[in-house]
């Protein structure tokens, strides 16, 4: 029997971060919810004091709580927060990055679509992040936007891929004036779903291993069944029948450990006969020879090996350009140097222009001869292939151009920066060269903050530090090096020189950088402060978008400073008029003016003068004649004359009178009122 494999196999990121941050717990701790969707994984856990629970509720004040992969609501971290929860945030990144898009929208007055199903706590702990508002489609029925302008539409990250493109054709979004649609389907889940596809069409039988409850577990499980018999376990492979299966695949969720699978493969192999083992990678089936396949297939690949060991034997050492050997020289001649190299015994020429990096190469020629004199062994260098033509030229130049930095490492022991680009990206780092050294960059110390693609910065020039005490290694030639520290370094020289010349009171030029719901956040001298929509307008305001203006530049004063939380806090309105100053110069006592009626009460009206400026209009100076329902004058909308009786500027009251503009006349008795 034939097995396929897929290459990625076992935990993916997100759920190998999240247990590593579980498992390194001390004592009790709780989580919310199976940290993954795996019993064997969550019994593991729990045995280590790992405590499930549904709600943060029932998490003591004060003790740990696990965030799981699937990330939670917003509530959850403000809950936290005020009972001094300790929270361990194992949130996948791939999640994290939805839930602050759906935040970052939805403050910018986004109606945000979630696709995905609205049971999963992923989808759940999204919709908290935009106040609960966002609306959750399946992809599979018709969903119509009416009223909404702005529409954001986001993933489930373990939705399924086949789909993506039939849900967007199910969504109507003709009376939407701006959309933005992001595929946050996870890359992992994308690719698993991709080789369930294409090895369950090959196969009799797809053997899904993990855990009935893991969602996307579950969808490998419906995509396998499409095209072959699919079974899912846990492990187990009793009353699975392999006799007359002739190829077979195994498929496994993002949930699923390693091990399980491994033990999946070792039982079908131990039951079937004449087992083949093969991975398969970016649709193309690449034989290999596991730990578990038969010993014939080992010495299969033993002779194979022995036989191109042999085969490069005869044909002798093979050099490539710019390759690094080991040279001792023969003869110092006029026209360069000639060498031997030991390792093959093939002799090699270095032309005098290869001799020197300055263009100095008699002086180079001249200790060469010294040393073949004074050493036991004679002089040897290192040399790069420069051609293999007509014989093996050398240069000694490329050597010391390329280990020219190795006089930068005895400074870099003490601290200096240096500078290195990054070439490739390693396992969960980036490395680079300087001189005859390795540069290794950890994915935490690139810079301030989560790097979320270390390709990113293949290519690009890092300014680095030594990352700690020892952390240059001579014998191995390694340096482990951060740009995160001196980042963090001028970063806290910045904060000094800000906090060490501001002060409460003094007015400063900000730039507006952002709004949230609660004010805005603006760029003072590089520092991001907080103006309070309460400090921003004298008038109350639904935003801070009516009064400042993203990207633009103003004027603020300084309200409250705090070092300690780095925090310092703005105020706008404060330089700007009041409007009961303004409105005692517009309004003064004896002036005509113009009002409309905006409220009516029973005894008199308020009748608004300017924006937020409401005068009283009491019912005994509307006429002179006697009224006994106000409403038989007035009504609210009406636009009146009035004049000014009184202005109390400290309890903002303004008098108004009507009648003192009206023709007087003999003022009509109250009637009177009839005895019951």
């Amino acid at each position: 029997m034939k097995i396929l494999l897929p290459k990625e196999i076992g935990f993916c990121n997100g759920v190998c971060s999240a247990i590593k941050k579980a498992s390194a717990l001390k004592g009790d701790a709780y989580c919310l919810g199976q940290l993954v969707h795996n019993a064997r994984v969550t019994e593991e856990l729990e045995q280590n004091g790992l405590k499930t629970v549904d709600d943060i509720s029932q998490v003591p004040d004060g003790a740990t709580v696990v965030i799981r992969a699937h990330g939670a609501p917003k509530y959850v971290y403000d809950e936290a927060a005020e009972r001094k929860i300790n929270i361990v945030d194992a949130t996948c990144p791939s999640v994290k990055a939805i839930q602050l898009k759906a935040k970052r929208y939805h403050e910018k007055g986004y109606r945000i679509v979630l696709v995905g199903d609205a049971s999963h706590p992923e989808i759940i702990g999204i919709n908290g992040w935009c106040d609960n508002s966002a609306i959750i489609f399946d992809g599979k029925s018709r969903l119509e936007l009416k009223d909404a302008d702005k529409v954001l539409i986001l993933f489930q990250t373990t939705f399924d891929t086949r789909f993506f493109e039939k849900s967007l054709q199910n969504i109507s979004t003709d009376r939407v004036k701006t959309l933005e649609i992001f595929n946050t389907i996870c890359y992992t889940t994308s690719q698993r779903q991709y080789y369930a596809q294409i090895l369950s069409r090959e196969c009799d039988l797809a053997i899904v291993v993990g855990d009935s409850n893991s969602s996307n577990t579950r969808r490998l499980f419906e995509i396998a069944s499409r095209n072959c018999r699919t079974v899912m376990t846990d492990g187990n492979l009793d009353g699975i029948d392999l006799s007359k299966c002739k190829k077979a695949c195994i498929i496994s969720g993002a949930s699923t450990p390693t091990e399980l699978i491994k033990g999946v493969l070792k039982t079908m192999c131990e039951n079937a006969k004449d087992t083949v083992v093969e991975t398969v990678e970016s649709g193309e089936q690449v034989e290999i020879a596991s730990e578990i396949a038969t010993e014939e297939k080992v010495m299969d690949k033993d002779e194979a090996m022995l036989a191109k060991a042999v085969s490069e034997m005869k044909e002798g050492h093979r050099y490539k350009l710019g390759q690094k050997v080991r040279c001792r020289v023969v003869l110092v001649s006029d026209d360069g140097v000639y060498v031997s190299i030991p390792s093959s015994k093939k002799e090699g020429f270095i032309p005098n222009e290869e001799l020197s990096l300055e263009g100095d190469y008699q002086s180079v020629k001249e200790e060469l001869k010294k040393s073949m004199t004074d050493e036991p062994n004679g002089a040897t260098l290192d040399c790069a292939v420069i051609s293999v033509e007509k014989g093996i030229t050398l240069s000694k130049k490329i050597i010391d151009e390329r280990y020219k930095d190795d006089a930068l490492v005895e400074g870099i022991k003490q601290g200096n920066e240096f500078q290195a680009v990054m070439t490739r990206v390693g396992k969960e780092c980036l490395t680079g060269k300087l001189g005859s050294y390795t540069v290794i960059v950890h994915a935490s110390q690139i810079r301030i903050g989560y790097v979320k693609n270390l390709n990113d910065y293949v290519g690009k020039t890092l300014r680095l530090t030594v990352s700690g005490p020892d952390k240059v290694d001579d014998h191995k030639r390694v340096i482990f090096a951060s740009q995160k520290q001196i980042l963090l370094a001028e970063k806290k020289a910045k904060e000094d020189e800000f906090w060490n010349n501001i002060e409460v009171g003094e007015i400063v030029d900000g730039k507006v950088l952002r709004f949230a719901s609660f004010g805005a956040f603006i760029d003072v001298r590089g520092f991001d402060c907080l103006a309070h929509s309460t400090d921003l307008s004298w008038d109350r305001i639904s935003g801070p978008a009516e009064v400042l203006e993203i990207g633009k530049t103003y004027e603020f004063v300084v309200l409250a400073l705090d070092r300690e939380k780095n925090r310092v806090s703005l105020g706008y309105k404060q330089l700007q008029p009041q409007p009961w100053d303004v409105a005692a110069e517009k309004f003064p006592v004896g002036a005509r003016v113009k009002g409309k009626v905006a409220r009516i009460m029973p005894f008199g009206a308020f009748v608004e003068l300017d924006k937020h400026i409401d005068g009283l209009l009491h019912v005994s100076n509307v006429s002179w004649e006697w009224l006994d329902d106000i409403n038989n004058a007035l009504k609210v909308g009406d636009e009146i004359e009035v004049e000014v009786l009184g202005f109390d500027k400290e309890n903002k009251r303004i008098t108004l009178s009507r009648k003192a503009l009206l023709p007087r006349t003999e003022a009509q008795p109250a009637p009177e009122k009839q005895e019951e």
